[in-house]
Formats: C-alpha cells, sequence, structure tokens
C-alpha cells in the first residue's frame, strides 16, 4: 500500500494493491485482494499494468509464475482488457538506491 500511495499522485487512477497469497483471520487483514480475483473484475476496456514487487524470478513472478498464468487465464476470459507486466526489481538501475 506505500508503493501505491506514492504512485497515485503521478499516475492515471486508479492505482489498485493486490497480493498474491491471502490467510483467514483479522491478523491478515492488510492484504489486499487477490490477483487472480482483480484482474477479472475491471471495468470494460481497462488497461492494467501488474507491477512485480518481487525482488527476483519465482513462484509468483517470472516465466511459468503464478502471476503470468494469472494475466493469461484474464487475458483469455477478458479480451477486451490490456494487460501489462514489468519485470522484477532484480537488475533495476534504481535497486541499489532504494535498498
Amino acid at each position: 500500500e506505500a508503493v501505491a500511495a506514492q504512485l497515485r499522485p503521478l499516475v492515471a487512477p486508479p492505482v489498485n494493491t493486490c497480493c498474491m497469497e491471502r490467510r483467514e483471520g483479522p491478523g491478515y487483514d492488510f492484504n489486499g485482494p487477490l490477483l487472480e480475483t482483480l484482474l477479472p473484475d475491471q471495468p470494460p476496456n481497462a488497461r492494467v499494468l501488474v507491477v512485480l514487487l518481487f525482488l527476483q524470478e519465482g513462484k509468483h513472478a517470472g516465466p511459468g509464475g503464478d502471476i503470468a498464468g494469472m494475466v493469461a487465464e484474464a487475458r483469455a476470459a477478458r479480451a477486451d482488457l490490456t494487460i501489462g507486466v514489468t519485470g522484477v526489481l532484480a537488475g533495476h538501475p534504481g535497486l541499489a538506491q532504494i535498498l
């Protein structure tokens, strides 16, 4: 949510946050909606950019990861959506400064 708050004044709305996994219970209320439910729930003809805030490719991010599968499913179900996906943070020139 902190990254989304910084992006909101810089980009066209809306900026949504989501998560890959969610556990039940009030201790996990900080997690946003799941990506797999957020993607197909977009308005008609929406343009979506999935920003991968992961340090490296793995189970969720990168080729063959969960996110790639969810994006493929959303594209198949909603041909009206335009969905882009960023790369992971590894190798980004500003990463060392951020860390």
